[in-house]
């Protein structure tokens, strides 16, 4: 079955949010800045990771003169990371059919908070999507974009995605855009005012209040 997304949400400052809001202001960070960010569920330490190895044993040698020490056995997790700059990422909450498939209701959860004190609330997915996916043609950059999944990556071996993600996000419900740029550099861009489909909340009453229901 197809999953249909019926709204997405951005949360952000105040100001980002009515730069986006009255000039459709959009702001692509680069895939790296993500993964060096040292803030709890905003940076990600697996994020361009190619691939993440959980050996079922491990041994663990001190090669001391004369005296190797080895420890067994031990828990460890790998990851494959390439060096290369891969792109920047457009990330919003996706409200889509799938949040009340096994479930009548679905409310955001509060850490979403964490992402700024503000929210805007897109109607029109499918026009506010064109109108990114136009302005990066025009720069001739290439895109893609999903829903992410999310996977438990303490247990197994996985080959990751840019729309993987950890198990322990997944309350974020991304959709994201990944642009293909060349330079690692954040990208800029507008796309004209959205504010015919879209409407302004701050965080804290939206989250509040906000309620998705099955029909």
């Amino acid at each position: 079955m197809t999953t249909s997304v019926k709204f997405l949400i951005k949360f952000g400052s105040e100001g980002n949010i009515k730069n986006l809001f009255e000039k459709g202001e959009i702001f692509m960070n680069t895939i790296q800045t993500f993964k060096n960010l040292d803030k709890k569920d905003i940076g990600d330490k697996y994020e361009g990771s190619a691939k993440i190895l959980n050996p079922t044993e491990s041994k663990l040698t001190f090669k001391f003169p004369n005296n190797p020490i080895t420890v067994n056995p031990i828990k460890m997790q790998l990851w494959q990371n390439p060096n290369e700059h891969i792109g920047n990422i457009y990330s919003t909450y996706a409200v889509s059919d799938q949040l009340v498939k096994h479930k009548r209701t679905h409310r955001i959860d509060p850490r979403m908070q964490i992402f700024g004190s503000h929210c805007v609330i897109i109607k029109d997915v499918k026009g506010f999507l064109e109108g990114i996916f136009n302005k990066l043609e025009e720069q001739n950059i290439s895109y893609s974009h999903n829903l992410v999944t999310y996977y438990d990556y303490s247990k197994l071996n996985h080959k990751i995605t840019l729309f993987a993600k950890s198990h322990l996000l997944s309350y974020q419900k991304e959709h994201r855009i990944v642009a293909k740029t060349e330079t690692d550099l954040p990208l800029k861009f507008e796309i004209g005012s959205i504010e015919n489909y879209s409407e302004i909340y701050t965080t804290k009453d939206f989250i509040k209040g906000a309620v998705v229901q099955r029909i």
